[in-house]
């Protein structure tokens, strides 16, 4: 059941992407962003679907870094919580350094 929702979750994320050009696009609008230049600050400007987004690629590309093929649930909102926590703190850091450190 779990999985059913999380699957529907992930591909309203993307369906999002496809639909909006404004999704993380870095200073010269062609929709293609550089992650150690992307910050906690930009993660936090942005709301909604597009922030949904974020997280959910930079948890995938963490769990791809890290090889895993487990969705930890709980684990996984544990590090959201902690990278929204410390780019609270520190909004200037890249927000993979957020993301390395919470999932790491």
């Amino acid at each position: 059941m779990i999985f059913r929702s999380l699957t529907g979750t992930i591909a309203a994320a993307l369906l999002c992407v496809v639909g909006t050009s404004t999704i993380a696009q870095d200073a010269d609008q062609d929709g293609i962003w550089q992650l150690e230049e992307f910050t906690c600050r930009e993660l936090l400007m942005r709301g909604g679907d597009e922030r949904d987004f974020i997280l959910v690629y930079m948890h995938g590309l963490m769990s791809g870094k890290m090889g895993e093929m487990t969705f930890d649930t709980p684990a996984l909102t544990a590090a959201t919580d902690a990278v929204l926590e410390s780019c609270i703190g520190t909004p200037d850091q890249p927000l993979l350094s957020a993301f390395e450190a919470a999932r790491g």
